[in-house]
């Protein structure tokens, strides 16, 4: 039997990251430019939770039509200061975790993305299911030729 890889073989590793003291802003432009749909935050390096652009692209629709704030001034807040929109308690990985725990994670949970971090709690990557789905597509690729 074929030993299955592990989280970190298919894991993303190069990020766009934001830390708790950066600016709403980053993130913002961060799921825009680089069209991503999850910006992991870090504090110290440790993964504190994700902005997700959903959260985020409510949030800002609704300061649109907010007469009370500037959205210029939303967007040059901290994250820090918008707690509620950092999803927090999500589960993780960790990258010597075998692809089929995280598959099973991804069913249990039905989420999209989940961190991978190491024993003390640094983010090392991301695991989406697109990196599941490459990997499948490319196993069952190679067994049909």
């Amino acid at each position: 039997m074929k030993k299955l890889p592990k989280v970190e073989d298919i894991m993303s590793k190069d990020l766009f990251v934001v830390n708790w003291n950066d600016t709403l802003r980053k993130a913002f432009d961060y799921i825009k430019k680089e069209r991503i749909r999850h910006v992991p935050v870090v504090e110290y390096g440790k993964f504190v939770g994700m902005i997700e652009e959903k959260r985020l692209n409510e949030y800002l629709t609704k300061k649109i039509y907010d007469p009370d704030e500037e959205l210029e001034e939303a967007e040059s807040s901290r994250i820090s200061d918008f707690d509620y929109l950092v999803k927090r308690n999500i589960p993780v990985l960790f990258p010597e975790d075998s692809i089929l725990k995280a598959l099973e994670l991804f069913l249990k949970k039905k989420g999209e993305c989940f961190p991978v971090v190491d024993k003390e709690n640094n983010l090392v990557g991301v695991v989406s299911y697109i990196d599941l789905l490459l990997y499948l597509y490319k196993e069952l690729s190679e067994k049909t030729k």
